[in-house]
């Protein structure tokens, strides 16, 4: 690509995600408090979550063994997926029932899998390491910024329309803004896309591997995060509705100085980051009165734009061996695998906060150990110490992988042949009964 045919393409990925941002916070970002607002517990929001990520991962899992459909017809996939994601949110506000809103959700979520995907794939498919970094910090910063406005505004909306009837405003209102970022998808020329190729041979998979696994668990802890965080802020504490999109609103503006202060850091100086951030809950914990809760969420945006940070620039460094399109899939699928695990946490911790709380600190300390242990580049160990424990790992996990399959395919079998020795059985009792009639 020619040097302005990047500049163009990064101002509209940052663009795309100034009213991108804006529409999460009013949807998305919201749909906990929606929940909550509906009578659900912590609970029952788990499984709700949980039902609405399957699809998602499974889907992730699929098209990572058929990395095909991701380079045919981009654009067109991009902007039907885009589009559709926005279209869905007219009608939650006006559904009450469980399972339809864990139905209409996981509908969202696919379409946000395939959506993340493919802006993964426009961004590591067209930059050089180090303008992936330049348009993730931009993106980054337009998005906080975009949060601002969005969050200012739902809390304006939450805190002045009648109760029970502010989503009904607010989601729509987001849907809308979200259809701008959609138009400006349509000015993206993705031809080079097409029919990218994808390395056929790993350099050193224990390298993504590791990565990875330290990643989906700090995302998994910052959802689970997300998720208490507005319970436990509304339900516990007795704050006021409000309150959990104010603190979404100041998150989002440290979120904009942060990509400036990390987007240059090397992965040592990120790694800091990382290791702060595994303190908030902590803080959450010992914070008692809820409007001090608005100074821990500057510290929480601060230090995980680090963290996160530094996953996304880790997938950056690997990508001339790893591939672009690999890394857009398996991001994607890392997100919303990172979702699907918040389920069952929330659930087993049945509404118990301290414990759910400590949970959360605990998975954001392994992730910063495995960064610390696995991950050469960051890594507080020399690097063939890190490169060992991380093919360890990866070997270990491998072999439980393959030997979990052996064992499930041998039960299968076994209560396959189990099950036709049953039926055998059943039918020569049957025969046999039949006889005793025929002679008698």
């Amino acid at each position: 690509m020619r040097k302005y045919e990047v500049i163009k393409l990064k101002w509209l990925l940052t663009l795309e995600l100034a009213f991108a941002g804006a529409y999460v916070s009013l949807t998305r970002g919201l749909f906990i408090v929606f929940l909550v607002s509906l009578g659900h517990g912590i609970e029952e929001i788990s499984l709700i979550l949980f039902i609405s990520m399957v699809a998602p991962v499974l889907i992730g899992a699929l098209i990572y063994r058929h990395l095909a459909f991701v380079t045919r017809n981009v654009k067109l996939k991009l902007i039907v997926f885009h589009a559709l994601e926005r279209a869905l949110w007219f009608i939650i506000p006006f559904v009450r029932d469980k399972l339809f809103i864990s139905a209409l959700y996981s509908m969202i979520s696919i379409l946000s899998f395939l959506t993340g995907t493919f802006i993964s794939l426009v961004i590591y498919g067209s930059f050089e390491e180090d303008d992936v970094r330049d348009v993730l910090a931009k993106r980054s910063a337009s998005g906080g910024a975009s949060n601002i406005v969005g969050f200012a505004l739902g809390t304006l909306l939450l805190a002045s329309l009648p109760e029970g009837e502010e989503f009904a405003t607010i989601y729509p209102l987001g849907a809308l803004i979200g259809f701008l970022s959609t138009s400006l998808i349509t000015f993206l020329k993705l031809s080079h896309l097409e029919g990218m190729p994808t390395p056929k041979a790993l350099e050193g998979p224990e390298r993504a591997f590791s990565t990875a696994f330290f990643f989906v668990t700090l995302l998994t802890s910052g959802n689970l995060l997300g998720v208490l965080w507005a319970s436990y802020l509304i339900g516990y504490l007795r704050g006021p509705d409000f309150l959990m999109a104010l603190l979404n609103l100041v998150g989002g503006v440290t979120s904009i100085f942060a990509s400036l202060a990390w987007r240059r850091s090397s992965f040592k100086a990120l790694r800091v980051g990382h290791g702060l951030n595994a303190l908030g809950p902590l803080l959450i914990l010992v914070t008692p009165a809820p409007i001090l809760h608005i100074p821990i969420s500057a510290y929480a945006s601060f230090t995980y734009t680090a963290a996160n940070f530094l996953g996304s620039f880790l997938f950056a460094s690997y990508n001339k061996w790893f591939g672009a399109v690999r890394s857009s899939v398996l991001l994607a699928t890392l997100g919303h695998l990172a979702q699907l695990l918040v389920a069952p946490v929330g659930m087993m911790t049945k509404g118990d906060y301290a414990l759910a709380l400590f949970i959360t600190f605990l998975m954001k300390l392994s992730s910063v150990l495995l960064a610390l242990l696995t991950v050469p580049e960051v890594a507080v160990v020399p690097e063939d110490a890190a490169r060992t424990y991380s093919y360890v790992l990866y070997r270990s996990s491998v072999t439980g992988y393959k030997v979990a399959v052996e064992i499930s395919r041998e039960t299968a079998l076994m209560a396959l042949k189990l099950l036709a020795l049953t039926l055998a059985l059943i039918v020569l009792y049957v025969i046999y009964r039949l006889l005793i009639i025929v002679v008698s």
